[in-house]
């Protein structure tokens, strides 16, 4: 969905989200990634990932991004830890994760963010 607008509030529904189109991640066709934002620069990613029962992401990492992770539904092995839905994953730029999905379907929201050390920020 990089054809959001940036100017205004955009709320998608759950049918919108289901008829989005999924691609397969890493060309496999158990983890489906619905791209849901991305930043003007395409920098930063913001999807659902679908995978599978036993569905694995083999192991990898993000040299220079963070990646943060909800998992909506299902139980999943995020670098060899147990997340059940409702948990939150934080993989820090350059360590390695595998992600196994368990028994079940397991969908996950996920951010991925450049990371750079002396970046600014204000609490809001």
């Amino acid at each position: 969905m990089s054809d959001v607008p940036q100017d205004k509030v955009t709320v998608l529904s759950a049918e919108a989200l289901a008829q989005l189109k999924a691609f397969p991640l890493h060309g496999d066709e158990r983890l489906q990634n619905k791209l849901l934002w991305k930043s003007p620069s395409g920098d930063t990613i913001v999807g659902l990932i679908q995978m599978a029962p036993g569905a694995r992401d083999v192991g990898h990492n993000h040299p220079s991004a963070t990646q943060h992770t909800w998992v909506i539904d299902g139980t999943v092995s995020i670098g060899g830890v147990e997340a059940t839905a409702g948990s939150y994953a934080f993989v820090p730029p350059g360590v390695d994760h595998e992600t196994v999905a368990g028994d079940e379907p397991v969908t996950m929201f996920y951010v991925y963010q450049p990371f750079a050390p002396e970046h600014d920020h204000h609490d809001h």
